[in-house]
């Protein structure tokens, strides 16, 4: 009889100890995940800053060109915001650098370390030389 006893009380320390764990756990899991999306936006925005200077340093592009291509990569991508866009001067056989600036914002780290949350920015600049 002490032993059936015994059994029920384990299960219900087991059921306070996920009840205790589980928030744990999860907000752990949302970490992990907005920096996921982090590490994801940054990739994208580089990849937007690659495309936009390869298309920059061709004499026959112009500043809104290399924008509109800058802002399509950023939509394959899945990143959804409005981006700053800055093209360097463009001289022949001159270095140009293109900077795409992105808003982010985390979604869980947000709410639960508000210092962290906000909007911050994800910035890529990229360089090449210019034809001609």
């Amino acid at each position: 009889m002490q032993r059936a006893r015994n059994h029920k009380n384990r299960r219900g320390s087991s059921i306070v100890e996920v009840a205790l764990l589980l928030p744990i756990f999860m907000m752990i899991m949302m970490g992990v995940m907005d920096f996921a999306r982090l590490y994801w936006t940054q990739s994208v925005v580089r990849g937007a800053a690659y495309e936009g200077v390869r298309a920059a340093i061709l004499a026959e592009t112009t500043n809104t060109q290399v924008e509109s291509i800058i802002l399509s990569e950023l939509s394959i991508g899945g990143v959804e915001a409005t981006p700053s866009v800055t093209v360097g001067t463009r001289e022949p056989q001159q270095p140009v650098d293109v900077t795409v600036a992105v808003p982010f914002t985390f979604l869980a780290i947000d709410r639960l370390i508000p210092p962290l949350g906000g909007v911050n920015q994800v910035t890529a600049t990229a360089v090449m030389t210019h034809e001609r």
